[in-house]
C-alpha cells in the first residue's frame, strides 16, 4: 500500500509539471467567467446558460488527463526506461499500475476541483450582477452532485486508458482508443435508444444492430455520468441513481484495472 501511495504521489507532481496543464485549465477558467457575459444574453435562462457552460468546462478539465497527460505519463516510463528503476525497488507490476492510477484520479479530482470552486465564483458574480430572483431555482447540492458524478466518468476513463496502455504498444494508438471510447461512450445510449424504437420506415442492418449493441457492453456508458442538465434546472438528483452510477463506475474501473494488470504481468517490457 505504502509503495502504491508513493507512486500516486509521484505521478500527480509529474502531473502538475506538465504545461499542457495550466493552458487548459486556464481556458476552461475563461469559458467559466465569460459565460458570465454571454449568460446576460439570454435574460430568461441565465442560471441555466450559466451553468451549462460552466460545468461543460469543469469536464472539459477533467478530459484533459486521460485524454492528453495519460497516456503520455505512461508510456514516457517505457520509452525512456524510467520503469525499470521503478520496478527494481520492490515494486510489482501490480503496485505500478495502480500508483498510476491513483495518481491520475488524484490530479483529475484537484482539476476538476479547481474548476468547481472557480463555478462557485462565477455564479455568485452573476448574482450580483443580475437580478437575485434568476437564481431562485439554483441548488448548490445538485451542482456539487453533478460535479462528483462527473468525476466517477472520468474516473472510468482513467482505468480505460490504463488498460490501452498495457495492452498497445504504441502511446498514439493508446491516445486514439482512449478518444474513441470516450467518444461511443457519449453516443452509444442513443445510439441504442434510437435503434430500440424501431422508428417506421427505417431500415437498420442487423450488422449495425448488433455491433452497436456489443459496443454498449463492452464500453463504459460514459453519457450516464452527465447530469449537469438537471443541475441547471435545479432538479433533485435520485439518490438510486447515484447509488447505480457508484456500483457501475467501481465494477467497471474494477474489471478495467484488472484486465490491465493481466496483460501488463504477460507484457515484454524489454
Amino acid at each position: 500500500m505504502n509503495n502504491i501511495l508513493a507512486l500516486a504521489l509521484l505521478t500527480f507532481k509529474d502531473g502538475l509539471r506538465q504545461r499542457v496543464l495550466y493552458g487548459a485549465i486556464v481556458f476552461s477558467l475563461l469559458v467559466i467567467f465569460v459565460s458570465i457575459l454571454i449568460s446576460g444574453m439570454f435574460m430568461r435562462q441565465i442560471t441555466k446558460v450559466t451553468l451549462d457552460f460552466c460545468l461543460s468546462a469543469v469536464n472539459i478539465g477533467g478530459l484533459l488527463v486521460p485524454v492528453f497527460l495519460a497516456v503520455h505519463l505512461l508510456a514516457r516510463d517505457i520509452e525512456r526506461r524510467t520503469i525499470f528503476s521503478i520496478l527494481s525497488r520492490a515494486i510489482s507490476r501490480k503496485e505500478y499500475l495502480l500508483g498510476k492510477f491513483g495518481g491520475l484520479t488524484l490530479l483529475t479530482g484537484a482539476i476538476m476541483a479547481v474548476l468547481a470552486g472557480a463555478t462557485a465564483v462565477a455564479l455568485m458574480i452573476s448574482k450580483l450582477i443580475y437580478a437575485e430572483y434568476f437564481f431562485a431555482e439554483l441548488s448548490w447540492s445538485s451542482i456539487l452532485l453533478s460535479i462528483c458524478v462527473s468525476f466517477l466518468g472520468m474516473t472510468v476513463l482513467n482505468a480505460m486508458v490504463i488498460l490501452w496502455s498495457t495492452l498497445t504498444t504504441s502511446s498514439f494508438l493508446a491516445t486514439l482508443l482512449t478518444v474513441g471510447t470516450y467518444l461511443i461512450g457519449q453516443s452509444v445510449e442513443d445510439m441504442v435508444r434510437f435503434i430500440s424504437t424501431r422508428t417506421p420506415g427505417v431500415e437498420i442492418s442487423p450488422v449495425v444492430e448488433h455491433t452497436v449493441r456489443a459496443a454498449s457492453y463492452l464500453f463504459p456508458n460514459l453519457a450516464a455520468f452527465d447530469l449537469k442538465l438537471l443541475a441547471a434546472h435545479g432538479l433533485v438528483i435520485p439518490g438510486r441513481e447515484l447509488l447505480f452510477l457508484l456500483v457501475y463506475a467501481v465494477a467497471y474501473t474494477t474489471a478495467a484495472l484488472t484486465l490491465a494488470m493481466v496483460s501488463f504481468q504477460r507484457r515484454d517490457l524489454t
